[in-house]
C-alpha cells in the first residue's frame, strides 16, 4: 500500500460539468473526472497515490478542508472554480494557504479544465506569487498532467 496521499479539491461550479459540452467536453461529469483521477493515481507502482477527491460549492469549506488536512496529505491539486464561475476566494487567503503548504515542501498545483485566459475576468489564483504550479485548458488531461507532475516532484525528493 502506498503512503503517498493526494488531496484533489474542486470548487464552485464543478458539481455540474454539463456546461463544458459547449467547449467540446461532451459527457463530462464530476464522477468521470473523479474516476479518471483515481485511475491515474494508481496507474502504476511509480504513481500509487491514495487519492481523496472532494468538491464543494462553499469556498470557505474548501479552504477549511485544506487547512485541516495540510499535514495529512503529501500533495494538493486545487481547481478553485468551474467554467463560467470566477472564484470569490480572496487571493490573499489562497496565497497564504498555498504558501503554508509550500513551506512544508508539499507540491500544490492549480488546475483548470478550460483555458481561463480566453475568458474575461477569470484568472489563476496568482500561483506565481504563492509557490503553486498551474495547468489549464486541457480538459481532464489538466488533472492527469498535474498528478504526473506531483508524482515526479515527490519522487525526486
Amino acid at each position: 500500500m502506498s503512503n503517498k496521499k493526494l488531496l484533489i479539491i474542486n470548487g464552485p461550479g464543478l458539481s455540474n460539468l454539463s456546461n463544458y459540452s459547449e467547449l467540446g467536453y461532451d459527457g463530462l461529469s464530476l464522477d468521470i473526472l473523479k474516476q479518471k483521477c483515481i485511475a491515474a493515481c494508481g496507474f502504476s507502482e511509480s504513481l500509487g497515490f491514495q487519492v481523496d477527491f472532494r468538491q464543494s460549492d462553499d469556498e470557505s469549506d474548501l479552504l477549511k478542508d485544506i487547512m485541516v488536512d495540510i499535514d495529512n496529505f503529501n500533495a494538493f491539486i486545487i481547481n478553485p472554480a468551474g467554467h463560467l464561475h470566477s472564484s470569490s476566494i480572496s487571493h490573499d487567503i489562497f496565497n497564504s494557504i498555498i504558501s503554508k503548504i509550500s513551506s512544508k515542501n508539499k507540491p500544490v498545483i492549480e488546475v483548470r479544465i478550460e483555458n481561463i485566459f480566453k475568458q474575461e475576468g477569470i484568472k489563476p489564483m496568482q500561483v506565481s506569487d504563492s509557490g503553486a504550479g498551474f495547468i489549464g485548458g486541457l480538459g481532464i488531461q489538466s488533472y492527469i498532467l498535474a498528478i504526473k507532475s506531483i508524482n515526479q516532484k515527490i519522487s525526486n525528493k
